[in-house]
């Protein structure tokens, strides 16, 4: 089985929405630097093809559908028989275009739309449009067969709402991709969101657990190694990690060409090159951090001596926020602090559902056909 590689392409950082904590430009502003459509073919999509033959790219931004050339960068990827997913936030989605996407992929699509709250509350700081207007675009997906999934950004402001976000995003038998809120550019006016390791361990993990379909990057991840091997290294599914997967399974591509471990990590000092000086696989292959994180043999602090640093790894951008370090520890990882009994009732859980989630990839369309 061929390893699954995942590339986070954030193509332009205009948007159509206001967001309280993105790096975004509106719409009609200009911004230099981003990448062009032929370098966003040959430098990016073909790159990713020649280091993984399965593969697939993930067009965000801002707002990937802003880019006149979207649909030309698509038609591409598809013609690379490559998967594409489209992170949006659905302002532009509508029939015609849900339709031409279609289309231009060949099928081979998946719509992720963020998801940050599903009550209205004052104090749930949101970039999202209502509810309403996501559940329109949603249903739109449905008649016209095109899969779609949610990621939810958790932070302190809906950390306390977790359960019902998940319960809503994983309804119809859809995954659920958990990302962590980091202050990374307009962030960084907002770090008093960033949960600690005692809102991990008292709200943000019970409610994780509970819920087997929101198992990709999923840390602190604690099924017992043995479990890990047999349920998931020894399926058939291409996606060899699991955890924190950035610089393994996962990079991210910034619209200017840096390349970094993580999307949360562009922008900053953990970035490996730029894809504009140097080819995007010799990056993949060669980069000394890539390689490191691949490895998980210098991993710092508790990460380092963790039962679970292969299956886990601890959160690589959670760590470089917090220690300015991308191989420093988790600070939201509270597994050394339990007893045994406590820690072994909690992977006694994640066995289980670490097997549920293995089932539904190998038995769910488009999951089995892309991983």
């Amino acid at each position: 089985m061929s390893r699954f590689f995942f590339c986070y392409f954030e193509t332009t950082r205009r948007c159509n929405l206001d967001c309280p904590y993105c790096m975004t430009k509106r719409r009609n502003e200009s911004f230099a630097g981003e990448l062009s459509t032929d370098e966003a073919k040959h430098l990016v999509i073909d790159e990713v093809k020649k280091y993984s033959p399965k593969s697939a790219i993930a067009f965000s931004g801002g707002e990937f559908l802003l880019r006149p050339d979207a649909r030309e960068l698509l038609a591409y990827n598809a013609s690379l028989d490559q998967w594409s997913f489209i992170n949006t936030n659905g302002e532009a989605i509508d029939e015609t275009l849900l339709t031409d996407i279609r289309e231009a992929t060949n099928e081979k699509v998946t719509l992720v739309f963020s998801l940050d709250a599903v009550t209205k509350r004052d104090d749930v700081l949101t970039r999202d449009g209502a509810i309403e207007q996501l559940e329109e675009k949603t249903r739109l997906c449905q008649s016209k067969d095109v899969p779609y999934f949610y990621v939810v950004t958790i932070s302190r402001s809906n950390m306390d709402d977790l359960r019902d976000i998940l319960e809503f995003a994983t309804r119809d038998n859809r995954p659920v991709l958990r990302s962590p809120f980091v202050p990374r550019g307009g962030g960084d006016a907002h770090r008093s969101l960033m949960f600690d390791r005692c809102e991990m361990r008292d709200t943000i993990h019970p409610a994780l657990r509970e819920s087997p379909l929101s198992y990709i990057s999923y840390v602190p991840f604690v099924a017992a190694p043995k479990i890990y091997q047999r349920h998931w290294l020894k399926s058939k599914i291409a996606i060899k990690h699991l955890g924190c997967q950035a610089g393994r399974s996962y990079v991210g591509v910034s619209a200017e060409g840096d390349v970094a471990p993580c999307v949360h990590l562009l922008d900053g000092d953990a970035v490996c090159g730029n894809v504009r000086t140097t080819p995007l696989r010799d990056i993949l292959e060669k980069s000394p951090l890539l390689t490191e994180l691949r490895a998980r043999k210098t991993l710092k602090g508790r990460c380092g001596r963790c039962r679970y640093v292969q299956s886990c790894g601890g959160c690589r951008a959670l760590a470089y926020y917090t220690h300015g370090d991308v191989l420093a520890e988790d600070p939201t990882c509270f597994i050394d602090e339990l007893t045994e009994a406590e820690r072994k009732g909690i992977e006694d859980v994640q066995n289980v559902n670490l097997a549920t989630f293995a089932d539904f990839i190998l038995s769910n369309p488009p999951w089995n056909e892309i991983f």
